[in-house]
Formats: structure tokens, sequence, C-alpha cells
């Protein structure tokens, strides 16, 4: 009775994954309540197994995986930091309401994302998401100059949103989901029609892409188009594979490149230099804070209150426009280090088996290597912006980090020495 009640909990729990992934984009309070719904979730059927197991608070322990031991260190540092803050009356409850729920989010998905099917299903609304904001994004553009979804407007002519504030963050969105769709295009034993769809769907994400006008989207998308290419060059072994991924990334650069071209009388050079000055001015004043503090930082979450004292411009309270360094700013170098322990354990994990194991026929390596690539191009442009502190693209990466990890669960994989 109470393996089922807990697979009952499990099919809500999974529901409430699909509702944030598919207003992701749209609606930051979703996402809130369908985190918040799905803690509860977790806390209900902890508590029936731990009845089913006669009170053993071992049913409450969180799912082993590599990624566990460096987010438990870089929590420890975040709390020291806060706890040793001048503002620790913000810090403290604000690593606990914000920076917490990055895990909570990785957490929830690899508890209710546990079968092959569970994760098409996942990756099947995302796909239907990023086609509706795609195409959103471009009548916005073109057309009304508003979303159509949640009424975001711009004026005629400047950088298309969708439904998120600002291109950029769109741009972020664009990073992670463009090379999942390349690698959707060139999986194995798939109709004709399916293919073309998936190539439909880069078409427009990448033409999307392009008005953004985010340079760093379009810089970081061609890595993480590379980054793919390399790791299917490497574990296909197939030139004419890479010979039409190779042109592709071509393709995808000169398609960014020419639309910039296009568009030189919006972004005219002045203001691209102007735009580069401003950030490296903020990240100048950004090493002064790190300097201040090296090792715990100032506080996770009180970096525009603290960098007011440090900035050497008179503008409005901002950002570090570098997820990198104002997470060094607020965590010290001890809390970049851990942080960035959390993908290089991630990272190592895919890796070493794609290295030694052969794809066959499983889909599902070509889609864990196509997202891969796309959290690896998301950090690259992190690196450019605030997505770390973003609602809605912290629970996008943390969502895609844990899917990953159900997918190199899930993957059959083949030893290269095996027949």
């Amino acid at each position: 009775m109470h393996s089922l009640i807990e697979n009952r909990i499990n099919v809500i729990l999974r529901f409430f994954l699909c509702v944030l992934i598919f207003w992701l984009p749209y609606s930051p309070a979703v996402i809130e309540s369908s985190v918040v719904i799905g803690l509860l979730l977790w806390g209900i059927k902890r508590s029936v197994a731990c009845h089913r197991l006669k009170g053993d608070l071992a049913a409450f322990r969180l799912l082993v995986t590599p990624l566990n031991k460096p987010i438990f260190v870089f929590g420890t540092v975040c709390i020291l930091s806060s706890l040793t803050s001048p503002f620790w009356q913000q810090s403290l409850p604000n690593f606990l309401t914000k920076t917490l729920e990055w895990f909570i989010v990785y957490f929830l998905v690899i508890e209710g994302v546990t079968e092959r099917k569970h994760i098409y299903l996942v990756l099947g609304i995302f796909t239907v998401t990023l086609l509706a904001t795609s195409l959103d994004g471009l009548i916005q553009y073109y057309v009304t100059y508003k979303d159509i979804f949640g009424g975001r407007t711009i004026e005629p002519g400047t950088r298309a949103t969708a439904g998120f504030k600002t291109a950029n963050a769109l741009g972020a969105y664009l990073t992670c989901a463009i090379p999942v769709v390349l690698a959707g295009i060139f999986r194995k034993n798939v109709n004709f029609s399916n293919r073309c769809l998936f190539a439909l769907i880069f078409f427009f994400t990448v033409w999307l892409l392009v008005v953004t006008f985010s340079r760093g989207a379009w810089v970081t998308v061609f890595l993480g188009v590379v980054f793919f290419t390399v790791m299917y060059l490497l574990i296909q072994r197939r030139f004419e594979f890479y010979l039409v991924l190779g042109i592709l990334s071509i393709l995808v650069f000169l398609w960014a490149y020419f639309g910039f071209i296009l568009m030189d009388d919006l972004y005219s050079r002045p203001l691209r230099h102007e735009t580069i000055s401003w950030r490296v001015h903020i990240w100048k004043d950004t090493f002064k804070m790190i300097q201040d503090s090296p090792w715990l930082g100032h506080g996770i979450n009180t970096f525009m209150q603290i960098f007011e004292a440090y900035r050497t411009d008179r503008g409005n309270p901002a950002y570090a426009h570098n997820s990198y360094l104002q997470l060094a700013a607020e965590t010290g170098l001890l809390g970049l280090v851990s942080f960035l322990w959390i993908f290089v354990n991630l990272f190592r994990s895919f890796l070493a088996r794609l290295a030694n194991h052969e794809m066959k026929n499983d889909n599902l390596v070509l889609l864990a290597m196509g997202l891969v690539s796309g959290i690896f191009a998301f950090l690259a442009h992190s690196f450019f912006d605030n997505h770390f502190y973003s609602l809605q693209l912290s629970v996008y990466l943390w969502f895609m980090v844990g899917l990953l990890f159900v997918m190199i669960k899930e993957i059959k994989w083949q030893k290269l020495n095996e027949r």
C-alpha cells in the first residue's frame, strides 16, 4: 500500500515538474508554486516511506549523486558567508529562500524523473515550450511588438525578449536549448518528418537568437555547438557527420554575425564599445570587493547593497554582470571554487563514461550530449550576465542539471571492448 502511495506521489510530483518547465519562460509565480508544491510532495513521500520502514529516519536522506558532496560544501560556505556578513539578517534568509532553491530543483528532478519515458516526456514538453517561445519572440519582433503570452512590449526595431524581462535572459534560455535541438536532428532511427520538425525548430530558435542581439549568447551558442560537434566526432568516428556538423557550426556563426551586420545602425560600434567599457568598469570594482574579503566574501545575496561602497561611478544599483565574479564577491573564493566543483563533477561523470563506452543506437546518449553542450554554453554565457541570480534562469539551469544526471543513469552504456 505504501509503495503504491509513493508511486502516486511521484506521478503528481512529475506533473508539477512538467508544469514548471512548460511555464518557465513566462511565469515566475508558477515556478515558485511548482517548487513549493514539489518540496511538500517530497516531504509527504518520504514521510510515507519512513512509516513503511517503521520510523527509520534514513527515509529522508537525499538520493546519492556525484554532486552531493560539492553541493554540501558550497552550501556550508554560503552559510558561513552569511553568518559573517554585515547584512546577515538579509543574507541568511535569502540563502534559504533563493540559493537553496537551486538544489531543491535538482533533487526534485532526480526524484520525480526516474525512467526513460519520463525523460522523453519532459523533453517533449520543453520542446513545445521552446517552439512557442521562438514563434512568440519572432512575432513580437516583426509584427506585434508585444509578447503574445505575457504582454511584454518592445519598441519597433529593438531586441526581442519574448516572455523574459530582457533580451539577454532570452538569449541565455536559447543557449542551453539550441544544442539539445541540434542533437534531436541527428538522432538515429528517427523518421524523416520528425527530423524535419527538429530542423524547423532549430531554424526558428537560431533566428530568434539573432534578433535578441545578445552578442554573448551568439558566441556561447557557437561554443556549445562546437563542443557538441567534438563529442559527436569522438564517439561516432564518422567523417560525414563531422563534416555536416562542422558546416552547421559555421552556418550558426555566420548567421549570427550577418544578423549583427544587418542591424549595425541600431547597435553602432561606439555603443558596443560603451557597453563593454561599462561592464569592464563594474568588473574592476567587483575585484576590489573580492580583495577585501577573499575567502568567505561579503555574504550571499548582498552584492547590490555592498557594491555601492565600492563602485566608482554613480549609477543605479547594479549586479556585477558576471555571475562568477558576483558569486566570488558574495561567497569568496571558497564559494566560487566549491560551486565550480559541482560542474566539474557533472562534466567528468558524463565525459568519463562517454570516453570509455560506445553509443550504439541509444538516442539518449545523443540527447545527453546535446544537453551537456547546452549546459556548457549556459555556464559560458553566465560570464557575461547574472543568470545565477535570475529565478527563471537559475531554476532552468538546475532543472537541466538534474535531467542530465537522470539521463546518465538511464543510458545503457556499452563498453568499447564489448562486441
